[in-house]
């Protein structure tokens, strides 16, 4: 794959993930070797998505990003442990973001999980771009995710880290058993609602001209499937407060 529009090949869209990055501030407490690392692994990355989005994931080496980031391959491997890794680099901070949400309870376990899949939309990752910059940028990378049968492996082959972060969370929110079924499958529910999120992202994003509108199709597309999984994840807190019952009766 390559992409069809003439006015993004990879050195634009490194110009415009670099722009994106550039004004990021210094994390607190941070020293300075733990910046340059940082520094790196953002240049490491920006070239790969760069090489990605412009050519296809496939079609692009390691040894390729390497050589355009001039330095090692294993230099590539310290921070990214696959290539893969390096395109889907925030399916870790999804999943944390979402074992935050259910962890402890803040309503109900549906409300929570609606609220978290509701935020951290792909605006914000590019959010110093003007938005038919960052929208074109996002448009291709929907595209190539697609694309790639490697992409769409390694989308598969994450769902048991996920439910087992997920299933973490939620057996300490009720004070059960990590590997009880009631908390596995609470858990795959939860994973099924993200599929849903992720696909209808996917659907919507080629036809919508701002995030906004992208957002509004994507909640439309949740709120439909909460619908059918909201009752048995209230279910599932209805198992906290029996729990608490039983433990007073003792």
């Amino acid at each position: 794959m390559t992409t069809d529009d003439p006015g993004l090949d990879s050195e634009a869209i490194l110009a415009m993930l670099e722009t994106a990055h550039a004004h990021e501030e210094p994390r607190p407490g941070e020293g300075l070797r733990d910046r340059k690392k940082r520094h790196q692994r953002q240049r490491i990355s920006n070239v790969a998505t760069a090489l990605f989005l412009a050519e296809g994931f496939d079609t692009v080496s390691v040894s390729r990003i390497a050589a355009a980031c001039e330095v090692s391959e294993k230099t590539v491997f310290n921070y990214f442990p696959t290539k893969e890794s390096m395109f889907l680099d925030r399916s870790g901070e999804m999943a944390a973001t979402m074992a935050g949400a259910v962890r402890h309870p803040d309503g109900t376990l549906s409300a929570d999980v609606a609220r978290a899949l509701a935020g951290g939309g792909p605006r914000y990752r590019w959010a110093s771009l003007d938005e038919t910059d960052a929208l074109r940028l996002f448009r291709l990378f929907c595209e190539v995710a697609q694309s790639s049968p490697a992409i769409r492996t390694a989308i598969d082959a994450e769902f048991g880290s996920f439910t087992a972060v997920l299933g973490s969370a939620l057996a300490e929110r009720i004070g059960a058993d990590p590997d009880a079924a009631e908390v596995r499958l609470t858990a795959v529910v939860i994973l099924g609602l993200a599929h849903v999120r992720t696909l209808a992202t996917f659907t919507h994003v080629r036809e919508v001209s701002s995030f906004a509108a992208l957002g509004r199709a994507v909640r439309g597309d949740l709120e439909r499937a909460l619908l059918l999984a909201a009752p048995m994840l209230d279910a599932f807190d209805g198992l906290r407060l029996r729990s608490a019952s039983s433990l007073r009766r003792d």
